[in-house]
């Protein structure tokens, strides 16, 4: 049964504060307060989130559950140049079959749970425009950090406390071309009792990324970065036994191109390099799109092609780590929507159709082929139970379709429902369940800002 001591109390905030005498914020409010509240409910058929098959170690394989968020805060600008904002974020979970234990990281030593974190610091932070007239943006505090299409960084927004959190500091310079963001932070753990700033981050990184668009080559964008990802905990495990370090950076550049007479295009390529507990780290992924967008047919249809890949570990002996992390980029909704893989050892073939029936109304359907990208490395939904250093169980793990409508209603409010059907081939069937899976949802989420002076 779903506790109700914090489900009634935040729906009794959505009905005080949807009343329709309450006026929206304006762009020149001083004091402005916000809020958003999102619940889904999902069911997850042979499957959980870190098994796959009907005889999961741990959890059911058929659960249903309920996930609700809130996020409530305060945004004060009393000039053009100053934001200082504060926003807490709640996440909680209900009736989920999987335990929490299930969630615990033994590089951390302590729980990082995806689904719920209580009362916790989300977006706060003083951010400075052009201090002393130097053109630059300072922001120092909590926030998200992400650019691009979300692949090499992003919120994970999907994830119920959000993916990636940050502690940081950012400079950016914006020019009539594009921008640069240099960095340095590091990211949230979500423990989901103990308050963030009394136990340890993850990884320490610095780094930056830039946008430039060229006003000829057909406008054409480029986006360049490098960044590390350091963890000196020594917790990490090499392939000879020894315990050590993560040391890692990456670099590489992203290539754009919107609205080619109707054609939408992107390359990433990025390369990951430095030390695994005293393994060389030898890594690499790359994502490819082509879209072409029929704007003056009926619904405004668009299909798209991708094509994900994520290197994998070739020989689990040799001193080289060779498998791809997925850096600090999103995933929810980039690798199939019932999010069994990760941007590691992947290969992964998509087709897309999107339409809009209504400007209110969004459909989505994708195909997915999924194979690793090496046979002797592991399917990263569980990477501890699904690895075959034989290699003799192949590549082929399977083929997903999904399906995502999304209504934006008025007042702020937003429905979304999504189903989607996974079939397992050769490298599932041998190692996890020989049984297709299935996973519906449903999303209201609401969002709201007043002005109060």
């Amino acid at each position: 049964m779903i506790r109700t001591k914090k489900l009634f109390p935040a729906l009794a905030g959505f009905l005080i504060f949807s009343s329709p005498n309450i006026a929206q914020a304006a762009a020149d409010d001083t004091l402005v307060f916000g809020m958003s509240m999102r619940f889904r409910y999902e069911f997850q058929d042979n499957f959980n989130q870190k098994y796959y098959g009907e005889y999961p170690k741990l959890g059911s394989s058929d659960d249903g559950f309920l996930l609700g968020r809130l996020r409530a805060g305060f945004d004060y600008k009393p000039s053009e140049k100053i934001h200082l904002a504060l926003w807490l974020q709640d996440s909680e979970c209900w009736d989920m079959a999987l335990p929490d234990s299930a969630f615990y990281d033994g590089k951390l030593g302590m729980e990082n749970n995806p689904n719920k974190d209580q009362w916790e610091l989300w977006d706060t932070y003083l951010e400075i425009r052009e201090p002393a007239d130097i053109p630059l943006t300072v922001k120092v505090g909590r926030q998200r950090i992400f650019y691009g299409d979300k692949r090499i960084f992003g919120p994970g927004e999907w994830g119920n406390t959000g993916r990636w959190i940050w502690d940081a500091a950012k400079l950016s310079h914006t020019f009539q071309e594009g921008f640069v963001d240099a960095y340095y932070g590091r990211t949230m753990v979500h423990e989901p009792i103990e308050f963030s700033l009394n136990h340890r981050h993850y990884f320490e990184s610095f780094g930056f990324y830039g946008q430039y668009v060229a006003s000829g080559l057909y406008s054409i964008g480029f986006e360049p970065f490098f960044m590390g990802k350091r963890d000196d905990h020594e917790a990490y495990t090499g392939e000879d036994g020894r315990t050590g370090n993560l040391d890692a950076y990456y670099g590489g550049l992203r290539i754009f191109k919107n609205d080619l007479q109707g054609f939408d295009g992107s390359l990433t390529y990025v390369r990951q390099f430095g030390d695994y507990a005293g393994d060389d780290i030898r890594a690499y992924g790359y994502h490819a799109l082509l879209a072409y967008n029929l704007k003056h047919v009926g619904m405004k249809p668009r299909v798209s092609v991708e094509y994900s890949f994520a290197s994998g570990d070739s020989d689990p002996g040799d001193g080289r780590h060779e498998s791809f992390d997925g850096a600090f980029g999103a995933r929810d909704t980039m690798y199939g929507r019932m999010n069994l893989f990760h941007w590691m050892n992947l290969k992964d073939a998509q087709i897309n159709l999107e339409i809009r029936p209504r400007d209110w109304f969004y459909l989505k359907a994708e195909f997915h082929k999924f194979r690793l990208a090496e046979e002797k490395d592991a399917w990263y939904l569980n990477a501890s139970t699904y690895r075959d250093k034989s290699g003799i169980s192949g590549d082929e793990v399977g083929r997903e379709f999904d399906l995502v409508g999304k209504f934006d209603l008025p007042k702020g409010n937003t429905i979304q429902v999504g189903f989607g059907h996974f079939w397992p081939d050769e490298f599932a069937e041998k190692l996890a369940s020989i049984k297709e899976a299935n996973w519906v949802f449903v999303e209201w989420m609401y969002k709201f800002s007043t002005g109060i002076f």
